[in-house]
């Protein structure tokens, strides 16, 4: 029998929205939503993940998928996110919308559940 894993603390991540800053201007914006996965480190257990839909401000998308340990999420609990390499490379401030602006945000961006 499988175990499913919740962490109520990751909730938040289940169809949120940030946005992402950097000097003062809006740079991006971060969607969020959860899901699970096995692994064979684990097999008996189903886990949950974090999916990022990031989208920049001069419209390029891409996808991140977070696991425990939770980097991307932890660096988002915190207020920040780090783009390692690329045109986007550096630091930014996140900072959370509410549940309705994050709704209004993902349908202003195009974002659906698929793009996850």
């Amino acid at each position: 029998m499988f175990t499913r894993e919740h962490d109520p603390s990751l909730d938040v991540f289940d169809g949120g929205c940030l946005v992402l800053w950097r000097d003062g201007e809006v740079a991006g914006h971060v969607a969020t939503s959860l899901g699970t996965f096995w692994s064979p480190s684990r097999p008996l257990t189903v886990q949950q993940q974090a999916w990022l839909v990031v989208v920049w401000a001069d419209g390029e998308r891409e996808r991140v998928e977070d696991y425990p340990p939770w980097t991307a999420v932890a660096s988002l609990r915190e207020g920040e996110y780090v783009e390692d390499d690329g045109p986007h490379r550096g630091r930014y401030t996140a900072t959370w919308l509410s549940r309705a602006a994050g709704e209004a945000k993902w349908a202003e961006l195009g974002v659906t559940r698929a793009d996850f």
